[in-house]
Order: structure tokens, then C-alpha cells, then sequence
């Protein structure tokens, strides 16, 4: 075989194989954080549900299951906009609970309609006394880049940013400021608010890109030897008399 490459082909296919390789590579490792993050949610959202634990253990406890006790504040409910359940336009009703310990702990309730977006609405939602529920934890999320900011003055809320509620409400300091909770739906027929289900609902099609990525690589390494073969900087077998 003899191979004489061009300089200038090299020069411009050797960087694109390494970026492909790369991209790929980079797929293959999002692919195993993503398998560990799923088992993660999966383990700890089907655990036993625990207490809610204090604000500086809310990242080693990420979806994890609580056993929460309190009282509801309705006063301070908040109701997030754009919201859908089964395609269907809607908000999702934030609440504060105030916990046997006196801490406060904001809890998305889950789905309701247009209709029933305001309390007086939907009377069967502002039970009074002590209730228990399980929630999933949900560590503080940051806001999309093109979602609006919160308006509390014009009761437009566009994301559960638990200082916008505390300080729109005045709920003072025993506010838990690292997380809050998804309250799960209880199995039979759906009662608003219709709460989260502990379902795995995180894509992961990291495999597909990778092959993506190896499969453009391949096919820059054939163009490259093809280009080089018709150029004849490429045979194969001996030399011709």
C-alpha cells in the first residue's frame, strides 16, 4: 500500500474527526449521568418517605420522598401560569404548610383548569387543621432564560422562586429556602389539585447522538481516503509495471 496525504485535506479533515470523536465521547458520558440521575429519582422517590429534612440537606436528599405534616396557609397560595395536564392549559397551585416544627414549606398541589384557578373556586381544596401528604422533594429551580419574571402585583406568577412568595406574603424567616415539594396524587380518580405521579419522564436518547456523532466521523474518514484513492495518493497491492 502506498499513502501519500495531501496537506491540505489533513489539515482540514484531521480537526473535524477530532471534534466529532469528541461530541460523540461527550454523548457516551452524558448517556451514564443520565442512567445514574434516572436510578437516583427512581430509588429515592419509591423510598420511605422520611420528614422533611433542614434547608442544607437538600441536595444529598433530591427527589427524595417526604412524609409532610402541617397546616395549609391558603392566604399565601400562588398559582403559576401555563401549566398543562393531558394537553389541557391550565396553572399549578403553590401553597405553603406550616410543619409541626413551625418551619414553612412551599408545596406545589398540583393541576387545576382556568376555572378552578382561584381558591373560592374549588372550596374542597382549602381544608383546615392538620393534613398529611407525600410530596417528592424539588430542589430551587432556576428560571428559563426567556420566562418572565414573577409579577406579584399583578398576580403573575411564572415560577416557583421561593423568595418572590416569602417575600410577597411575608412569611418571615422559618421559610425553607433550598427546596420545596411536588405533592404526589393519590391512586383512583383525580381530585384537584391533580397532583404529580412518580414517573420517569427524563429523556435520554444520549446513545442515538453519540452514533450520530461516530457515524458523521466514519463517514469524514471515507471521504478522506475515497478523495485520496481518486487522487491516487492511495493503492493498495504492489506497484504496476
Amino acid at each position: 500500500m502506498t499513502f501519500r496525504p495531501s496537506l491540505w485535506m489533513t489539515v482540514a479533515a484531521l480537526p473535524a474527526l477530532l471534534i466529532l470523536l469528541y461530541l460523540g465521547t461527550w454523548q457516551i458520558q452524558r448517556m451514564h449521568w443520565k442512567n445514574e440521575l434516572i436510578e437516583n429519582f427512581t430509588s429515592r422517590a419509591t423510598a420511605t418517605a422520611i420528614a422533611p429534612p433542614a434547608d442544607d440537606a437538600a441536595t444529598e436528599n433530591q427527589y427524595q420522598r417526604l412524609m409532610v405534616k402541617g397546616q395549609w396557609m391558603h392566604d399565601a397560595e400562588v398559582q403559576l401560569i401555563g401549566r398543562t395536564f393531558e394537553g389541557t392549559a391550565g396553572y399549578h397551585v403553590i401553597t405553603p404548610m406550616k410543619l409541626e416544627d413551625g418551619r414553612i414549606l412551599l408545596l406545589n398541589r398540583g393541576w387545576v383548569a382556568e376555572d378552578y384557578r382561584r381558591p373560592e373556586s374549588r372550596p374542597s381544596t382549602l381544608q383546615d387543621g392538620d393534613v398529611a401528604v407525600e410530596a417528592i422533594l424539588r430542589l430551587q429551580r432556576q428560571k428559563g432564560y426567556f420566562v418572565p419574571d414573577n409579577n406579584p402585583a399583578q398576580d403573575d406568577w411564572f415560577t416557583l422562586k421561593i423568595d418572590d412568595i416569602q417575600n410577597h406574603h411575608r412569611l418571615g424567616d422559618q421559610v425553607i429556602m433550598s427546596y420545596s415539594a411536588d405533592v404526589l396524587r393519590k391512586p383512583g380518580a383525580y381530585v384537584l389539585p391533580i397532583g404529580a405521579a412518580v414517573e420517569i419522564n427524563i429523556p435520554n436518547d444520549h446513545w442515538q447522538y453519540a452514533l450520530t456523532w461516530y457515524g458523521i466521523a466514519l463517514g469524514l474518514v471515507g471521504v478522506y481516503l475515497s478523495w485520496h484513492m481518486q487522487a491516487g495518493r492511495l493503492r493498495f497491492g504492489g506497484k504496476k509495471d
